[in-house]
């Protein structure tokens, strides 16, 4: 099958990307379909164009071959990369090889080492290009997508009320026998509010961890809309080699990420046909992580057998939140909640409803932040009633509490001693003075000024409507522009002096800010 191949020249000598046209035949399958003088250009070339090939020039303005082919390498990694070269800048050969760089053409550059260059490309394209006709490649596809079509055909199961036989079967094309051994189904729900990317990797780190746990037994898994379901598949009975593999699941996941993860287990069967069954198990033992002495892994067995229990707060009890709270002593608040992990201290053998135990708790310390004039927001990342949900033993949940009280406190102090506004004003100073600085973050100025990051992004987003980072871009971009506009300084230089290291991560912001490049921008000022 012909295919014809598509070129992107880039040097800043017009002569020689004219000399290199001229030497390429017509007739061998290479198209130049774009030319670029520097490597910035060639940047929004190559995204507009996506070309087989780049042959570029090292030495350019703005953005050099090197950093190009970087560039290249992370966006475009299909493209294939040549690079053209004097005789002094073979110093550059270990970098290219690092590259996976193509060929090297030698200026001044001759006919025979063009042809024999795209001779030897255009081989490489072919077979890149025939492979995906390849049986053998279809093969490979196939093993490597064989996961992902294992854990199709169990999501399937998900909408059978009744599975037979046959729907059985169909696992022993991909070596799978669920007719014979025990099963243990399990529901792993993770925290839906937490960074939706955060949770991906948690999600396939959680995934790598069950195989490796479970090594010397058979595990699937698959994704579903309730959560990331797991089968455990034994020759041999063993549960409690299961609670003790999940559990130590649970620990080397808190190493990894702080994310909240609760896992519903079913009891063990050995009929799969009653995977649905399992699964509603697994589904059930999760409606009761509202529970708050239930731990990160919730078993069947154990809300089934299990006596329940509501927990109430007193009137008194509130009554005296309440007074401590607001006027009591350090020493006072902690004899306060002392008493309240003894008052509360049940038998195992309940399950405590804690529901409307913690809206009680939740609305008087929303209440005493509301009276101080304080955002519970700045302190708890999150809703204060799931926040206290989130705590499996009332020690911790009080011990919580106790430092939210002492915190709101110190807050309150702190708003008695300076406005918000003066804060705000303070931190515009900062970056004003300081926005040259590429390492200036949040972080640096909140440690400036000893407030928290909380606070901070706060007051950006109350007072000014925006964010900490967009308010800082357009003090930088805002200075670029005055200095595109007077300065004679070259774009890079610009791009240091306001605070960007990289070029070409100065030109993207520039572009999101303003709408034209830097370039551009000059351009039409000049034009004025």
């Amino acid at each position: 099958m012909k295919k014809d191949y598509t070129i992107v020249l880039v040097d800043d000598e017009e002569e020689v990307r004219k000399r290199i046209i001229s030497k390429i035949p017509q007739d061998m399958g290479f198209e130049i379909i774009g030319q670029a003088a520097n490597g910035y250009d060639a940047i929004d070339l190559i995204e507009r164009l996506k070309p087989d090939v780049v042959i570029t020039d090292i030495r350019m303005p703005y953005v050099d071959g090197i950093q190009l082919a970087n560039i290249i390498r992370t966006e475009y990694p299909k493209t294939k990369i040549a690079f053209i070269s004097g005789y002094d800048e073979f110093a550059y050969a270990k970098e290219a090889i690092e590259l996976n760089v193509l060929s090297y053409l030698s200026k001044p550059i001759a006919e025979e080492e063009v042809k024999h260059f795209l001779y030897k490309l255009k081989n490489i394209l072919d077979e890149e290009y025939q492979a995906v006709f390849n049986q053998e490649r279809l093969d490979v596809i196939y093993r490597e997508n064989l996961p992902a079509l294992i854990e199709n055909q169990f999501n399937t199961l998900l909408h059978y009320s009744n599975i037979n036989d046959l729907d059985l079967e169909r696992f022993k094309i991909f070596g799978i026998d669920l007719m014979k051994g025990y099963f243990t189904v399990g529901l792993i729900e993770i925290d839906a509010d937490s960074d939706f990317l955060e949770i991906e990797y948690l999600r396939i780190f959680l995934i790598n961890l069950l195989k490796k746990k479970f090594v010397d037994t058979k595990v699937y898994s698959m994704n579903s809309g309730f959560g990331l379901i797991f089968i455990i598949h034994q020759q041999h009975e063993d549960v409690k080699g299961i609670e003790t593999k999940l559990y130590d699941l649970i620990l080397t996941k808190k190493q990894f990420s702080e994310i909240k993860v609760l896992i519903g287990v079913s009891e063990t069967f050995d009929d799969f046909k009653q995977f649905s069954n399992a699964l509603l198990q697994a589904k059930k033992s999760l409606s009761y992580s509202n529970y708050l002495n239930m731990g990160s892994i919730i078993y069947y067995r154990d809300i089934a057998t299990r006596k329940k229990k509501d927990l109430i707060l007193s009137k008194e009890e509130i009554d005296d939140i309440r007074y401590v709270i607001k006027f009591g002593s350090k020493d006072e608040i902690d004899q306060l909640f002392s008493n309240l992990i003894k008052n509360n201290e049940i038998s195992e053998d309940y399950l405590l409803n804690k529901q409307y135990y913690l809206v009680n708790l939740a609305h008087i310390f929303i209440e005493f932040a509301n009276n101080l004039h304080i955002e519970l927001s700045d302190l708890v990342e999150t809703d204060l009633f799931d926040k206290l949900s989130s705590f499996s033993r009332m020690a911790e949940m009080f011990d919580y509490l106790k430092q939210l009280v002492l915190k709101m406190r110190e807050m309150n102090l702190y708003k008695s001693q300076t406005s918000a506004s003066q804060v705000l004003e303070e931190a515009i100073r900062y970056l004003d003075n300081n926005y040259t600085d590429p390492l200036l973050s949040m972080d640096v100025v909140c440690d400036a000024l000893g407030i928290s990051i909380s606070y901070l992004s706060t007051l950006f987003k109350k007072m000014l409507d925006t964010s900490f980072n967009k308010y800082l871009v357009k003090i930088r971009i805002e200075k670029a522009q005055e200095l595109l506009r007077f300065s004679p300084q070259k774009i890079y230089e610009i791009a240091q002096s306001v605070g960007y290291n990289d070029v070409y991560y100065f030109s993207y912001s520039f572009k999101k800010y303003t709408g034209v490049s830097p370039k551009e921008y000059r351009n039409d000022q000049k034009t004025e």
